[in-house]
Order: C-alpha cells, then structure tokens, then sequence
C-alpha cells in the first residue's frame, strides 16, 4: 500500500510540474527512491523541451 502511495505522489508531483504522462512515468521510475522529484529534473527537463516545464501551473 505504502509503494502505491509513493508512486502516486510522484506522480501528483510530476503532473503538477507540467509533465505529461509517459515523461511523469519515465520520471517516477528514475527517482522511485524520493517522494517527489528533486528540482534539479524539472530545470534539466527544462533545457530538454526549450520551454517552460511549469507552464500549465
């Protein structure tokens, strides 16, 4: 039950940031050992896309 939980918050957390689902899941593999993902991904995400990774908040 706790791993789903996990899963889901780092999912909430990837959605939230603007990612879409196939990235919010590659990312929720990456870093299973966090509860959210470190800011460090969205500004490498960032340079990746050559957009704003927050543009949806």
């Amino acid at each position: 039950m706790r791993r789903f939980v996990l899963r889901a918050h780092r999912f909430a957390d990837a959605y939230r940031h603007g990612l879409d689902g196939l990235q919010a899941a590659w990312a929720a593999r990456k870093y299973k050992g966090h509860r959210v993902l470190p800011p460090e991904f969205f500004a490498d995400m960032q340079a990746v896309r050559g957009g704003n990774v927050n543009a949806g908040l």
